[in-house]
C-alpha cells in the first residue's frame, strides 16, 4: 500500500500531521502532553518521529482516524497502542 506519514511540529507537543494512504489524503492535529514521552519509557524519542509512529500504528489498524489525536488519552483508553507504539519506536533506528 502507497502510504506516507508527515508531522510538522506546531509548538512543544503539538504537530501537524498529512498522511497519504490508499490514494487518499487527511490531516489531524496530534497532541501529547510535556511529560508523555518520559510516562511511556521513550524520553530521548523525537516529537516528529513519535507523532509519525503513533499515527503510523492507527493507520496499520485500518478504518477511519480521527482529525484530533491526543495521545496521552489514546494510551489511557487502549494499552495495545501503547505496547505497538514502543515496538515500532524501539524497532525503528530514528528513536
Amino acid at each position: 500500500m502507497d502510504q506516507w506519514i508527515e508531522a510538522r511540529e506546531m509548538r512543544e507537543g503539538t504537530y501537524a500531521v498529512v498522511m497519504h494512504r490508499a490514494q487518499q489524503t487527511t490531516h489531524h492535529l496530534v497532541v501529547y502532553s510535556v511529560t508523555f514521552p518520559a510516562r511511556i519509557g521513550l524520553s530521548d524519542a523525537d516529537g516528529r518521529r513519535l507523532v509519525e509512529a503513533a499515527v503510523g500504528v492507527l493507520a496499520e489498524r485500518g478504518g477511519d482516524i480521527e482529525h484530533d489525536i491526543d495521545l496521552d488519552w489514546l494510551v489511557h483508553l487502549d494499552e495495545n497502542f501503547l505496547h505497538e507504539l514502543q515496538e515500532r519506536l524501539v524497532g525503528s533506528t530514528t528513536v
